[in-house]
């Protein structure tokens, strides 16, 4: 079943405010009142939304949302609220189901919306997020004011964060009897990729010791625009970092680290039965850093991930290549890395930086909401449904053949729980 963060405005019958009645807490309802129920069902995901990146599995927890209503006429912010402490909020309640948390937002008096038409705007973040004015660039959402979408910066790796409007980017209309059914879908705007390998080789040509497996790609950017949430397959990224450093094999261009992984930290001994390649039958660890409990690799293996800001593909430079270096960074070995097939449609958000460029499987256009993984991984209690217990099911890449590899694209990432409103 295909999942998404959803939120669902709807006016509350006679027998959702019975419901309501049985909470002690509760308010009292009339019909001066407009209740919206914020729901968020989290499928007992344990992690929050600046959570390291770990598999395929996209289970998160949203630790704030920040929701707001405005006047299509004139973009004026009709109401805006702000829920904190989601977790561990007292006026935030368990689901019957057991699966989520909800709260129910009054609106009476002055919060109370007009006849008119509307839209709404919610995003959804990490309470420690890293990105930088985020807090500052909510808090001008306020009643009153002027809405404009907003855009997050980081100083380096990006995080996940959610944001969307209606539905369908459409508006509504509140009557005069001011009843209204509508709903918000809340999507990741970042990317994400990871590599998951085994059989690495253990030398260069000339004898050189592999040290490090990394990542580069063909650009790397701060900003995330939160808008244009009716487009499909959308680039939503802007402001490269600059002074690309990172050299391609070719020799002619250059590109930006993504991830970089030591080898010693999962292979403490180097090739410690000689054979020339890193695997199973060599002494391996975890790598000691990731300390997140129940998160487990198959024997023998190596891993590495990070989010992404979306970035649209650079004329004549391979999207993503996987190197292996020595000590000293010289390239012993290195994988272009493919797409099965040219991505068809790529949109580009108002304010994005737009290439245009031709779509290939070599040069491709990184989009949100999308997972581009080499290997899999399949969970993990970094937000999968079920802890990864048995890590042998996993299937990590075997980089001691060819020179070319597959990257898998996951375009929904689609296993989110269901954020409702209802």
């Amino acid at each position: 079943m295909k999942r998404s963060l959803i939120f669902d405005f709807a006016l509350l019958s006679m027998l959702a405010l019975t419901a309501c009645s049985q909470n002690d807490d509760a308010p009292v309802l009339n019909e001066d009142s407009q209740v919206f129920t914020l729901t968020v069902s989290n499928d007992d995901a344990v992690t929050r939304a600046g959570r390291p990146l770990y598999s395929q599995v996209s289970a998160q927890n949203i630790d704030s949302v920040k929701l707001v209503i405005y006047n299509t006429s004139d973009n004026s912010i009709a109401y805006a609220t702000t829920i904190d402490t989601w977790m561990s909020n007292s006026n935030v309640i368990a689901t019957s189901d057991g699966n989520g948390r909800q709260t129910t937002i009054v609106l009476k008096g002055d919060d109370k919306l007009a006849a008119g038409t509307y839209k709404a705007y919610a995003v959804g973040y990490s309470v420690n997020s890293d990105y930088a004015e985020l807090y500052k660039n909510l808090s001008v959402l306020t009643k009153g004011k002027t809405f404009n979408a907003i855009t997050v910066q980081t100083a380096g790796d990006a995080e996940e964060i959610f944001a969307g409007t209606t539905e369908g980017n459409a508006q509504f209309t509140v009557g005069a009897d001011g009843a209204l059914s509508q709903r918000i879908v809340l999507k990741r705007q970042v990317a994400g990729t990871y590599g998951y390998f085994t059989n690495i080789p253990a030398k260069g040509a000339k004898d050189e010791v592999a040290t490090t497996l990394r990542l580069v790609a063909s650009n790397k950017l701060k900003e995330v625009i939160l808008d244009g949430f009716d487009l499909t397959n959308a680039v939503n990224g802007k402001t490269s970092f600059g002074n690309a450093s990172a050299q391609y094999a070719d020799g002619m261009h250059t590109g930006y680290e993504i991830y970089s992984i030591t080898l010693t930290d999962w292979f403490t001994a180097g090739d410690s039965n000689g054979d020339g390649v890193l695997n199973e039958e060599d002494t391996w660890q975890k790598d000691a850093a990731i300390t997140d409990p129940g998160v487990s690799f198959k024997r023998g293996s190596v891993f590495g991930g990070k989010f992404l800001v979306p970035f649209a593909a650079v004329d004549g430079t391979n999207t993503l290549q996987l190197q292996l270096l020595d000590g000293s960074n010289n390239i012993l070995k290195y994988w272009n890395i493919n797409l099965r097939a040219k991505q068809e449609t790529v949109n580009t958000v108002s304010g994005a930086d737009d290439n245009s460029v031709e779509e290939t499987t070599s040069v491709y256009s990184i989009l949100r909401n999308s997972l581009y993984t080499i290997g899999l991984r399949k969970a993990g209690n970094d937000g999968g449904e079920e802890p990864d217990d048995n890590p042998d099911t996993d299937d990590p890449t075997d980089l001691n053949k060819g020179q070319e590899l597959i990257i898998e694209v996951n375009g929904a990432w689609d296993n989110i729980p269901d954020m409702s409103l209802d």
